[in-house]
């Protein structure tokens, strides 16, 4: 009796260490909401695709897709029990986004024998979040190129995931850091041609694309970009929004300085989206660059990591533009300390 007992104790441990899936049989999908930040969808998945993840919930809730662009994580059931425990245990370090722990645990698990008799999708996402980690971790160009291609590895062999605009966007984002434009605007060019995909990633690729054309200093084929954009009747407002921002930008980048600075600043004033005060002010510091005017500049991408950070793409951006004035500066300590905080905002 007494083992018995012991054995349900046991039982219940693992349950409430493995965030009660695998000993429950429930799927979880952490979905972002706007007024909780994200919340949790319990219940079986039943399709999985690029488009998003179809889960039907516990007890006698309807059947729903999640688009993969809501989603920030997944817990499968049918994981194996170490593998729940070992992942369970860096609950504290997603919360704080530890990503060197995180990527040591995440490897530890894909090592795992018992790993190769769980389900292909427990298997894939354990595999892209090692390939997403290792991006997020990378210190220097060879541990960047490293997880470049292994973030490029994963797309190519795993097309019809939840996972793979995901993978592809960081990994476009991780090539325009590198100051691989050519490559970034190729890999959004493929994130913005993928069928079936959200909205939202579409729109994401069709706006970096026309940023990469801006950093890269290739105006007309910004000013193409923003033309198809603007032309385009399912072009939505704040895509429509941004694109206005980015031709004030080359207008300011290729004119009359005085004139640009004023027209963004107004715009920056009547912005009430974080996200587009950070791209108006980042849009600014790349005009003030533009006319070789490194302090503005600068003044302009740090309101951007100070105070409009919220934005993590735009957040990003401006602490790149950072390194590169200070590089340019023979500034190696702000160069370390950026090239630290960009590490951490990926």
């Amino acid at each position: 009796m007494k083992r018995f007992i012991g054995f349900i104790a046991l039982s219940f441990l693992i349950c409430v260490v493995a965030g009660q899936t695998w000993v429950l049989g429930q799927d979880k999908v952490e979905r972002r909401d706007k007024k909780a930040g994200s919340i949790n969808v319990s219940g079986k998945i039943l399709e999985e695709s690029a488009a998003g993840v179809r889960i039907k919930p516990q007890g006698l809730g309807k059947e729903e897709t999640i688009p993969s662009s809501d989603i920030v994580r997944v817990t499968y059931a049918d994981m194996p029990a170490n593998a729940s425990l070992a992942l369970g245990k860096l609950a504290p370090d997603e919360a704080n986004r530890n990503y060197p722990v995180l990527l040591k645990g995440y490897e530890g698990v894909q090592a795992l024998p018992e790993l190769k008799s769980a389900p292909p999708g427990a298997r894939r996402y354990i595999d892209y979040r090692v390939a997403s980690l290792r991006a997020y971790a990378a210190d220097g160009d060879e541990q960047l190129k490293e997880a470049a291609k292994g973030l490029a590895d994963f797309a190519a062999a795993n097309p019809d995931s939840w996972e793979y605009p995901h993978a592809v966007r960081q990994l476009a984002r991780l090539q325009a850091d590198m100051g691989d434009y050519a490559a970034a605007a190729k890999t959004f060019e493929t994130l913005k041609a993928a069928p079936n995909l959200p909205a939202e990633f579409r729109q994401e690729a069709i706006a970096a694309l026309i940023d990469l054309a801006f950093q890269s200093e290739d105006y007309p084929a910004g000013e193409a970009r923003i033309k198809e954009v603007l032309a385009d009747a399912k072009t939505s407002g704040p895509l429509k929004a941004r694109a206005d921002l980015y031709q004030l930008g080359i207008e300011g980048a290729k004119g009359d300085l005085a004139a640009a600075v004023k027209r963004i600043e107004d715009a920056i004033t009547k912005a009430s989206d974080p996200s587009l005060k950070a791209l108006a002010y980042n849009v600014l510091g790349d005009v003030y660059l533009a006319h070789k005017q490194r302090r503005n500049a600068m003044w302009s991408y740090l309101y951007v990591d100070l105070i409009y950070n919220q934005d993590r793409g735009e957040h990003a951006k401006a602490l790149t533009r950072l390194i590169k004035i200070f590089d340019l500066e023979k500034d190696e300590e702000k160069v370390k300390l950026f090239k630290e905080k960009l590490a951490r905002s990926r």
